[in-house]
């Protein structure tokens, strides 16, 4: 908590803050002044009764419309008055298919969705006097301490769906221990990742937003009181993805020095960077919107002009169609003047050692395709599979192997793992495993083969008494599915609603406390506990794990049986898609697909 003094002074620079704003109904409880202006904000309460300073629809960038639609973020124009940073922005445009009940966006939705949200413990923020009308590079907050360590999470959705709004991210947990938390909006779907591999639509418009707010973040983070040189990133689901993407990434260092990967990874086993799947997407969309046209300029124009609500029909129309995921990261063709995310297959990015600097923390639930259960039964997967059986397989093999060869890899897993017809009940163990929980196992393992910085894994397996997930979705499952974890450690508003449950009245409180305290420990130390011999580093050969049961306790343990004939199961499916791979990473042209 911050000095008697230092809370005098702040709140008379609010009072002058308030003053000086061109509305008279402004609400402005705390004050900052970021590199476009200054941005008012509101004090909002946290775990244990800490108060914290919230900086809400703050734009890092330029809105992306008209002829910005599919181009990369421009800088934010500097606003002349204080900025109502009260509130939220809109959520990007899309189509919800998974979280429903789980989030309750106040703001609706638009193309006008580029904003940050900042949470501030309030003895980081600095202090301004009340002529204070310079933004400085530089200071010394209130404590008179360096910066505070700076939590950037990047939201999932599968590539299509979310946003940063604290209704499935409420930063009450980790701001109240003395972290910056930051959450944003970023382009989905057919805005963020269609790829017509031309200069102008290149694709991953979504992941160069996130690589322009992490650029943004490093301008700003003095003015909220950050440590520019102490930048978490973390991920959940396509976040994770992401999150390692931009660890892969040349155009990324620097920016970050750890990261938290939570049900997903670069490795490609519900997504496909192939440019072939990106060109064969990128086909059928233009089908269903109406676009005829092979020539680039003309279906560039054609997709500018578009208005929204016939580019969201198409693309809910095509969301439907695929299942779920449409369009997604792809390896980028190197253009003049185009900033290339993604030089080459993630796969092979991994290998080579990139993003083997960053001190890193995977992880995976019990059962994590719960989550998905309705869904994969809407959709009618298990009838495709019978149909297409590479469909059961990991993305990245349909479109690196032969297709017979493919064929046979997918008859494989379904033999292995349905004793006679295919169901629902027995899919749920292949979704997770293939999707999630083997490749968590196998990027842990490469790092650690190659003594990179350490990688420490977890399997989240705690059966809360009140789940979130189970409440927001109306569910009914045993175990710990995709996103538990997640509500472990930000606060599902949206369910919970505006009851605080700290000081902890019971386990699942605990078990709150127990995770958020894992990743400040890691924020602080580079590994999950700060002492020893706590959570141990994976080892190649052991390949160990935290299994988080029970608040308080380490649990490091090798893996299960089963999880070991898993883990060697796939080993040879992978090893046969390897031995047999087609060179389908150079990218090709809309018209050759």
């Amino acid at each position: 908590m911050i000095s008697s003094c230092s809370r005098e002074l702040l709140i008379y620079c609010l009072c002058c803050a308030t003053l000086a704003t061109a509305s008279s109904d402004l609400r402005c409880n705390v004050r900052t002044r970021m590199e476009s202006g200054w941005v008012c904000g509101l004090l909002r309460q946290g775990e244990y009764d800490v108060e914290y300073a919230s900086f809400r629809g703050v734009p890092y960038a330029r809105q992306p419309l008209g002829e910005l639609r599919f181009k990369e973020l421009q800088p934010a124009a500097p606003w002349p008055h204080h900025l109502d940073a009260s509130e939220e922005g809109p959520i990007c445009p899309q189509h919800d298919e998974l979280y429903d009940r789980l989030v309750k966006p106040h703001r609706g939705m638009s193309e006008s969705c580029i904003y940050a949200n900042v949470h501030v413990p309030l003895e980081a923020l600095p202090a301004h006097g009340p002529d204070d009308d310079v933004y400085h590079s530089g200071y010394v907050n209130n404590s008179g301490k360096k910066g505070f360590p700076i939590f950037v999470f990047i939201h999932g959705g599968g590539f299509q769906t979310g946003s940063g709004d604290t209704d499935l991210h409420g930063p009450e947990y980790l701001v109240s221990k003395g972290i910056i938390v930051i959450t944003f909006n970023y382009r989905l779907n057919v805005f963020g990742f269609l790829s017509l591999n031309t200069p102008k639509i290149p694709g991953n418009a979504g992941l160069r937003d996130q690589v322009t707010l992490l650029r943004w973040v490093q301008r700003n983070a003095r003015a909220f009181g950050g440590d520019p040189g102490d930048v978490t990133i973390a991920g959940q689901s396509a976040g994770a993805c992401f999150a390692h993407l931009l660890s892969l990434s040349n155009v990324t260092k620097g920016l970050f020095k750890r990261m938290i990967l939570m049900s997903g990874t670069a490795e490609q086993t519900y997504y496909t960077t192939s440019p072939i799947y990106a060109g064969i997407s990128a086909a059928r969309y233009l089908q269903i919107l109406g676009i005829n046209s092979t020539d680039p300029d003309v279906i560039h124009d054609r997709l500018v002009n578009t208005p929204l609500k016939d580019i969201l029909n198409a693309n809910s129309a095509f969301q439907y169609e695929n299942g779920l995921v449409t369009f997604v990261p792809v390896v980028e063709t190197d253009y003049p003047g185009v900033e290339r995310i993604i030089d080459d297959d993630p796969r092979r990015l991994i290998e080579r050692g990139r993003g083997n600097e960053y001190p890193t923390v995977i992880g995976f639930t019990t059962d994590e395709c719960e989550f998905f259960r309705r869904r994969i039964l809407y959709a009618g997967l298990l009838q495709k599979i019978e149909a297409e059986p590479t469909l059961i397989l990991p993305a990245r093999i349909p479109f690196t192997t032969p297709p017979n060869v493919a064929r046979e890899l997918g008859l494989k897993v379904i033999n292995r793992n349905f004793a006679g017809k295919l169901n629902i009940e027995e899919y749920m163990d292949v979704c997770r495993d293939v999707f999630f929980e083997y490749s968590a196992f196998k990027v842990a393992q490469w790092r650690a083969e190659m003594k990179a910085a350490p990688v420490y894994l977890y399997q989240f397996s705690y059966e809360a008494d009140f789940s979130a997930v189970k409440a927001g979705l109306k569910l009914q499952y045993n175990g710990t599915t995709h996103v538990e974890d997640l509500t472990n450690i930000f606060r599902e508003n949206a369910v919970l609603g505006g009851e605080k449950s700290f000081p902890p009245r019971n386990r699942d409180d605990l078990m709150k406390d127990w995770m958020t305290q894992l990743v400040v420990n890691f924020i602080r130390c580079n590994k999950p506990s700060c002492g020893e011999p706590g959570w141990l580093p994976v080892h190649a050969r052991l390949l160990n794990y935290q299994d988080i049961h029970k608040p308080g306790v380490y649990d490091n343990t090798p893996p299960t049986k089963y999880q070991r004939d898993m883990i060697q199961f796939y080993d040879r499916i992978d090893q046969i898609a390897r031995n047999s791979s087609l060179d389908v990473i150079t990218p090709r042209p809309l018209t050759a697909i």
